[in-house]
């Protein structure tokens, strides 16, 4: 039987982007789905996100809170990151069947290693890590391709009316948001079973 597909929409710039991928990381295994992840930039469809500013109390401690409820620690960084050229060279590692190997290292680089993934010479290194090839990557994030390909995942969230990040599309339902493991796999395997009657009808 084949897996039920499920967009995530995330950003690179969301500490609950990462906890949702390590949260989904202890359910490996557990449901039959394959997660299809699209990057939108935050920073582009919600004015109030300022790349660069120091995250407030509040946002941090929602982020903790959230932290402690997952079981997921990170280091959350000291401001908002900018995550533009993240996103594209996802795009980018897409096409070479290296997502699975650049979307780990960016999260453990930006939430474990407390670096700055806006700058272009840490998003090389990362990518360099993962056998990307470093000249055409260049080439292809100064062609504009690839931030195309991000705004149009932009337009898709957009048309779905995705507010939050992680947004879980299950069906018509956006989930949003992250919870610990086993109150995500209830949620996700509840819409597995009513996709594969819808399917069998």
């Amino acid at each position: 039987m084949t897996n039920v597909r499920i967009p995530v929409y995330y950003d690179y710039a969301s500490s609950l982007s990462y906890i949702a991928k390590r949260v989904m990381e202890q359910l490996d295994g557990q449901l039959a789905i394959e997660l299809l992840w699209k990057g939108v930039n935050i920073a582009r469809r919600h004015q109030g996100w300022k790349n660069g500013e120091m995250i407030g109390d509040e946002a941090k401690g929602k982020i903790v809170r959230i932290s402690r409820e997952t079981g997921v620690p990170l280091r959350i960084p000291a401001k908002w990151l900018d995550s533009a050229h993240a996103l594209e060279v996802a795009e980018f590692a897409k096409d070479r069947d290296l997502f699975a190997a650049y979307h780990e290292a960016v999260f453990v680089a930006a939430f474990e290693d407390e670096q700055d993934i806006g700058e272009l010479s840490v998003l090389l290194g990362v990518a360099e890590q993962v056998g990307l090839p470093e000249a055409e990557l260049e080439q292809s994030l100064q062609s504009g391709e690839l931030t195309k390909r991000v705004r149009a995942t932009e337009q898709e969230a957009a048309r779905f009316g995705i507010v939050g990040y992680p947004t879980f599309l299950l069906g018509e339902f956006p989930l949003i948001g992250i919870q610990p493991a086993e109150t995500m796999r209830l949620l996700i395997q509840r819409y597995v079973d009513k996709a594969r009657e819808q399917v069998g009808h």
